[in-house]
């Protein structure tokens, strides 16, 4: 079934980077959306707005009255070392779909065809040794993410400069050039792989209730997803970003690391966070409550209480998968296994099930719960 896409859209401040997602999320702005979008049954892809190309060689001071009425009207600009970027000026029409990228290593705005862009997406987020389907799997996660950043779905466009979407896997998802990909990691097979990948699945998108959803992804679940609501502040449940168990990832590089600290180490790290906290001279900290999927959910530490995901980003750790292990009343040892959130579709699970026979599509369905997976009209 094909669907129609319209312009109206709000949207969720994350990104659906594979290895990370750092990027910070309003619970708030997650609520509206979802509400706004149980209320919807189509969408369409929106004229990008033309933008204003605003360089300092472009005003032209003629008048000395002019000049000095400037100085008090226009405000200094900001000590910065990024350049603005020019906003292409472009139109979605045609056979192909476009969209405006922003390259934050470049500081340049390009206008790029949509299936062009996520061939660079997939060669950035997923290993081309994984399974055609699985590529085919994130080609298609790719595609609707990249959609519904050109719809606004997923907040803001600022730190884009109006740009539609960015390189910058932190905020939006990864991006590579052809020209780096065989440069540093791969053959020309490599990425011809890569493009058949998403020439094979062009112009689908996964929905949910008939609009595009958000295709969160990581890398390693640990063979068990997580629920979004367990992972953000969020009063409602996303039907489609459900925990669900996968296949067995243990035999992927992402799967486990272990990390020693010393209790000093420990100690000074919360105490940056939580400086009235109090800590005896010996370890003291246990895990108080787990998530549905086995995930850490708080962690005591000392006097203080910390969430699982807020101990994850202090100390740097892959997942909330965790367990601690004590050598001596001196060290911590502590294990993760698994990359990322959690939430959404596995990539190292995604090549262990298209090796089980899985087709992208019946992946896709296994880490998002009661979705479709369509093509769009144009």
């Amino acid at each position: 079934m094909a669907i129609s896409l319209f312009p109206q859209s709000h949207g969720l401040v994350v990104n659906a980077s594979g290895t990370e997602c750092s990027a910070a999320i309003s619970s708030s702005t997650i609520i509206q959306y979802f509400r706004y979008a149980s209320s919807i049954s189509y969408i369409n892809i929106s004229m990008v707005k033309k933008g204003l190309r605003l360089k300092a060689e472009d005003i032209v001071l003629l008048i000395l009255p002019l000049a000095l009425l400037l100085l008090f009207l226009i405000r200094p600009k900001a000590p910065d070392t990024e350049k603005h970027p020019d906003l292409p000026e472009t139109e979605r029409r045609g056979p192909e779909i476009t969209l405006t990228v922003y390259n934050p290593g470049k500081s340049l705005i390009t206008e790029e065809k949509l299936e062009d862009y996520l061939v660079g997406v997939v060669a950035a987020e997923m290993p081309p040794s994984f399974e055609l389907e699985a590529l085919k799997a994130q080609a298609v996660a790719a595609r609707t993410y990249a959609l519904g950043r050109v719809e606004g779905y997923y907040g803001s466009t600022e730190s884009h400069f109006g740009a539609d979407i960015c390189t910058d896997p932190g905020h939006c998802q990864a991006w590579i050039s052809r020209e780096r990909f065989l440069e540093v990691y791969g053959s020309e097979e490599d990425w011809d792989k890569i493009e058949q990948a998403v020439e094979e699945t062009r112009n689908v998108v996964v929905t949910y209730g008939g609009i595009l959803i958000n295709p969160l992804y990581h890398s390693n679940s640990g063979g068990i997803t997580e629920d979004a609501q367990e992972v953000w502040a969020i009063s409602e449940s996303v039907p489609y970003l459900q925990s669900v168990t996968g296949p067995d990832e243990s035999s992927y590089p992402d799967y486990e690391k272990i990390q020693l600290y010393s209790w000093d180490e420990i100690v000074k790290k919360v105490k940056t966070r939580y400086p009235q906290a109090k800590f005896p001279e010996k370890v003291d900290m246990a895990i108080e409550a787990y998530t549905v999927s086995g995930r850490v959910d708080t962690i005591r530490i000392g006097s203080v209480s910390i969430p699982g995901t807020e101990f994850r980003e202090l100390f740097g750790l892959r997942s909330t998968n965790i367990s601690l292990n004590f050598p001596s009343p001196e060290s911590v040892e502590i294990t993760t296994i698994g990359y990322g959130h959690g939430v959404g579709m596995s990539q190292c699970g995604a090549d262990a099930l298209a090796r089980e026979g899985y087709s992208y599509e019946d992946i896709l369905k296994h880490y998002y719960l009661g979705v479709e997976v369509e093509e769009i009209m144009q």
